[in-house]
């Protein structure tokens, strides 16, 4: 297995307080840690999550790299009334009342903001950012949000489009029947979008081909003991299961079928581990536990645990944790 030097360089040689520890043992299926996606470049990697608690912006770095200075001049400048939604691929996206959206990219990182939607959206509807398409600059992106149906039964759905490369809002399938979409759930993974619902189950909607789905979860992610969320590492979409306080993580693989991936042994802490959404070009997961952020690096079995000034809250209505994904350039 490769391991870029990237890696290396911030578990070792950080001095900001980061700190690292053995983990416990790991089953993970070799063959496919040596296989990577089509979605996601490996140039970028998780290198942070915006905390959004009671209106106020925190960013929570991970490791220390040239971006995180970008990191806290979105915070110090997020249009007044907005909040950070989401983002990936060094891009993020920003929200406020009456159907407002903000966008910051790497070759335009000041705030700018997009036109309104076609029909209006409430404002904690489920939304995602996909990377790509070109706009002439090299920082395309889509803007994917799940609006539910005004007008129709309760749990149907359309997708609202917004395209930078013609800069214009497209609406996709109309009423497309699932449940109750989650807000703050939703992951990118090339041209597609998912998200959680309460039944359990994925909804997925491919703008390529502009086909909606209604994938199962794993099958030991369900049960109202059960805490999971969806990520995307190394180009594939994973989810990541907590029953009690043992960590599950499992691919999507062809023919919509679920592989467990990695499972690690009891993890010693007095509240069960909070799974968290996250992109990364790394093999790890990322779990909110005691107060505090640990990514659990499956490819060399080892947590690495990041100390906070304060505890951090739980993830949830109150609380939500955006991850912060770029190209890793690290300071020394």
């Amino acid at each position: 297995m490769t391991t870029s030097a990237g890696d290396a360089d911030w578990v070792h040689d950080a001095d900001w307080g980061l700190t690292y520890a053995a983990a416990d043992a790991l089953t993970i299926d070799g063959d496919w840690v040596l296989t990577h996606g089509p979605c996601s470049p490996r140039r970028y990697h998780l290198i942070g999550f915006f905390l959004v608690s009671s209106g106020r912006h925190i960013y929570v770095p991970l490791l220390q790299s040239s971006d995180a200075s970008r990191a806290a001049d979105l915070i110090s400048s997020v249009p007044i009334s907005a909040s950070i939604c989401a983002s990936t691929q060094g891009i993020v996206l920003a929200r406020a009342p009456w159907s407002s959206y903000y966008i910051s990219t790497p070759i335009s990182p000041k705030w700018t903001r997009i036109p309104n939607p076609m029909y209006s959206h409430p404002i904690s509807i489920p939304v995602a950012l996909v990377a790509g398409g070109d706009d002439g600059h090299g920082d395309g992106f889509l803007i994917i949000c799940a609006v539910p149906s005004a007008d129709g039964p309760q749990g149907f759905y359309r997708f609202d489009i917004y395209e930078s490369s013609t800069g214009e809002w497209r609406t996709g399938p109309d009423r497309f029947p699932t449940g109750e979409i989650l807000p703050s759930s939703g992951v990118s993974c090339g041209s597609a979008v998912y998200f959680r619902t309460e039944t359990p189950s994925v909804v997925s909607y491919d703008d390529a081909t502009g086909v909606a789905r209604v994938l199962p979860p794993p099958p030991r992610c369900w049960g109202s003991e059960v805490q999971w969320e969806l990520a995307e590492a190394n180009g594939r979409l994973w989810c990541v299961c907590v029953r009690g306080r043992v960590v599950e993580v499992y691919q999507l693989g062809e023919r919509d079928q679920w592989t467990m991936v990695g499972q690690s042994d009891a993890i010693d802490c007095s509240d069960p581990p909070r799974p968290l959404r996250a992109h990364s070009a790394g093999l790890g997961v990322v779990l909110w536990t005691n107060g505090r952020l640990g990514r659990w690096d499956l490819e060399h079995g080892k947590a690495i645990r990041l100390w906070f000034g304060e505890a951090a809250p739980p993830p949830g209505s109150c609380a939500q944790y955006v991850p912060y994904c770029a190209e890793l350039e690290l300071r020394r």
